[in-house]
């Protein structure tokens, strides 16, 4: 009986070997042979049976045959492929190199030390994106984890770090760019130090917005937009021989200039604005102009035909604000002027009149326009008729009345010493010393005054207008609420005081406050533009352009009219009249600078003048 079992039992063990010989689809094959255990039919003819019961590539080479040409004179290889394919190592052709076998053009397995890269490597369809790609590539090596679809790395080796911008695996952390696990390009805000091997912060001083440096201390090669000044730091302006913190010039090279505007390098004198890459001056300072022959800043005040001009080529062609080009060729105050002298209009276009205020307006009578050179008020005895836009004689009810309504039907604002009585909208003198004293509007129903004349406030309580100065409205006669921009409340007492200067170092809270906390000793809301700080000042850092340890550095030029910005340690930016400033630390007198723009000094009035025998000195 135990003889049974044992037979038994080594036959079970030798189907079971047997039948691992051959499993239809493995190895290539997809029919076998259960007598012999041996593949009979292999998947692609590029395979024939062996006799370990699988497939192995053929041993033969055909013509014709997966794009073959030409065989070797031993048939083992093709020798010649048709254009477009390369022999592989298995006597057929591939579209891709290095390939070790392929079915119809399609390399269905890479030579050793190779991976077959593309969306069809996991089936024998062919598709537009199989090759062959090194291991030792430059992108590949020192990986761990290959993306085998898009032949890219996922993962690199222990020590070493994956470039955000190329995938490559390289030694040095923060690189973004690399080759050969050497790193060519940092990631944002960082440099290269050739000399340690490494990717540092940018941080702010010599290697400020950096690139590349070989000894570690100057820079190389600058960020895009940036320029490599003399010191070997990195500048946004062309032609710097020294840089300041935040890529700041402060010397420009020789026969160079720093513009007013951001200290940009000129080969202009006087330049206001110039180009950051070629140093030609854009603008020039208020008191000159830009003459397109040879790109020099001359004075426009010398010459009375280029007076207030901006840029000119024998003749003014474009003038600086707020004046406009003539046609006289020459900048008058007003548009459609057509004759001025010195800046004033003293004759118009046709079509258009001139106005006391020396404005065109293109409404006959009219007297004074508003800044869009709209007419405002007509000459005596005329009135505004808005629908029609014309200036016309006074009559019945549009008596004393200055203009009327959109739709030219009532009157909608008296002249002066008169107000509008909304209940019957007619004008009645206000300077009767009564309810209506120095009143401008009353309301609806013509009891009370709504609004009153300039530099009086309306007080809440009798609804009459008194005098309270800086104030706007007034709770009664004599407390104000809210005061106008040039001056503070000072909620305690219900003043108004001046805000645009300082007049005691004790009230420094005043400046630029429009009004102050309960107790009267410290700011609570600032005018617009201003932030309050912690110790109840109002400060204005949104014009600075260098802010160190918290405290501004430099400003800002103004651009939209003749002031300019300095920095002050307790105020910021504030205004002044003075140019090329860089700071004014006096509280009491923001026209006293205490430090000048790079190449400027310091007279004995405090005011800045340009450096100019130094240069000089240094030429020769």
């Amino acid at each position: 009986m135990s003889k049974y079992i044992l037979l038994i039992y080594f036959l079970i063990i030798k189907i079971k070997i047997s039948y691992l010989i051959c499993l239809e689809g493995e190895n290539n094959c997809i029919k076998c042979n259960y007598l012999t255990k041996l593949c009979i039919k292999c998947s692609l003819d590029i395979y024939i049976p062996d006799n370990k019961g699988g497939c192995v590539p053929s041993k033969t080479c055909s013509l014709g045959k997966n794009y073959c040409n030409k065989c070797s004179d031993d048939l083992n290889k093709c020798a010649v492929c048709d254009d477009g394919y390369f022999p592989d190592e298995n006597f057929g052709c591939s579209y891709t190199d290095n390939c070790e076998l392929s079915y119809k053009g399609e390399c269905l397995k890479c030579k050793d030390n190779f991976i077959l890269i593309g969306k069809g490597n996991t089936n024998s369809k062919i598709n537009n994106f199989i090759l062959c790609k090194s291991l030792y590539s430059d992108d590949l090596i020192f990986c761990e984890d290959i993306d085998m679809i898009n032949g890219v790395c996922k993962k690199c080796k222990e020590g070493f770090y994956l470039g955000k911008g190329d995938n490559k695996c390289t030694e040095i952390e923060n690189c973004f760019e690399s080759s050969l696990g050497i790193c060519t390009k940092c990631i944002r805000n960082y440099y290269f130090n050739r000399k340690q091997n490494k990717c540092l912060k940018q941080e702010e001083g010599t290697l400020y917005k950096c690139l590349e440096t070989f000894n570690g201390k100057d820079c190389d090669i600058c960020d895009d937009d940036y320029y490599l000044a003399k010191d070997g730091k990195c500048c946004q302006n062309n032609f710097c021989s020294k840089v300041g913190n935040s890529s700041q010039c402060l010397e420009c090279i020789n026969d160079y200039y720093p513009s007013v505007y951001n200290s940009v390098c000129s080969s202009t004198k006087n330049c206001y604005k110039a180009d950051t890459d070629t140093g030609l001056c854009l603008s020039c300072l208020n008191d000159f102009c830009l003459d397109y022959k040879d790109g020099q800043c001359k004075p426009n005040n010398e010459n009375n035909k280029l007076k207030y001009c901006r840029t000119a080529n024998d003749y003014c062609f474009d003038c600086f604000y707020p004046y406009f080009l003539g046609e006289d060729l020459q900048c008058s105050s007003t548009r459609h002027c057509a004759e001025s002298e010195n800046g004033t209009c003293i004759s118009c276009s046709d079509n258009y009149y001139l106005g006391l205020d020396n404005i065109c307006s293109n409404i006959k009578n009219c007297i004074y326009s508003d800044e869009y050179y709209r007419c405002i008020q007509c000459i005596d005895k005329y009135y505004l008729d808005y629908k029609n836009e014309k200036c016309l004689p006074e009559k019945e009810n549009f008596t004393n009345c200055q203009y009327t309504d959109y739709k030219g039907e009532l009157c909608d604002k008296c002249r002066e010493d008169f107000y509008l009585n909304k209940k019957d909208y007619l004008c009645y003198s206000n300077l009767v010393s009564n309810n209506f004293y120095k009143c401008e509007e009353t309301d609806e129903n013509g009891e009370f005054c709504n609004k009153c004349a300039k530099n009086y406030n309306l007080g809440k309580k009798f609804k009459r207008c008194t005098k309270i100065e800086g104030c706007e409205i007034s709770s009664d006669e004599k407390n104000c609420e809210v005061c106008d921009e040039d001056h503070v409340l000072i909620v305690n007492s219900g003043k108004c005081e001046i805000n645009n200067k300082i007049i005691d170092d004790s009230k420094i809270f005043y400046y630029k406050c429009n009004r102050t906390n309960k107790e009267g000793d410290a700011c609570e809301i600032c005018l617009d533009g201003f932030i309050l700080n912690e110790y109840g000042i109002c400060v204005d850092n949104n014009h600075c352009t260098m802010i160190v340890n918290e405290i501004c550095e430099q400003c800002q030029k103004k651009e939209e009219d003749n002031y300019n910005y300095c920095s002050n340690p307790y105020l910021g930016c504030v205004e002044t009249s003075l140019e090329n400033c860089a700071k004014c630390n006096d509280i009491f007198d923001f026209n006293k600078c205490s430090k000048c723009l790079s190449g400027y000094q310091l007279n004995e009035k405090n005011k800045c003048d340009k450096i100019e025998e130094e240069k000089d000195e240094n030429k020769n």
